[in-house]
């Protein structure tokens, strides 16, 4: 410890547990999905919805990892991660509407909205648990 500064703080390590629960969650939606069957292409379209469903989670995750100095940094951050989030589902069902063929008639835009919203609503639940442990979060100084 003695070559540490008294200026220096410790760096907190990112929280895994956002994309823990985004796979998590995701990965139980698109078990459910296969165990329920549906007709040919049904695979592929589950495929599909949970590829794009945790792409835009992971991609949400990695845009909150700096730590915010302010609010307004901070409500940067979350406006960031909300569009990081949902832009791969909507150009993924911009893309079944135009191209989409075999997934669309397959249900990949209905699976693609169903595992969005398992997603993001196990992300607020575990938002609101994790906010109860004292409101620390990325970028957290007390007031003076």
């Amino acid at each position: 410890m003695a070559d540490r500064s008294p200026g220096d703080t410790p760096v907190a390590m990112p929280s895994l547990t956002a994309p823990a629960t985004t796979l998590t969650v995701v990965a139980l939606a698109a078990g459910v999905a296969l165990v329920r069957g549906g007709g040919p292409g049904h695979p592929q379209a589950v495929a599909f919805a949970a590829g794009v469903c945790v792409a835009g989670g992971i991609a949400g995750w990695l845009v909150c990892l700096r730590p915010a100095v302010s609010a307004s940094t901070r409500v940067a951050a979350v406006l960031g991660t909300v569009a990081v989030r949902i832009l791969p589902a909507l150009l993924g069902l911009a893309w079944l509407q135009k191209d989409g063929g075999e997934l669309r008639t397959a249900g990949a835009g209905g699976l693609l909205v169903a595992f969005y919203l398992a997603a993001l609503a196990a992300d607020l639940i575990r938002t609101i648990l994790e906010s109860r442990g004292g409101g620390s979060g990325p970028g957290f100084r007390p007031p003076n």
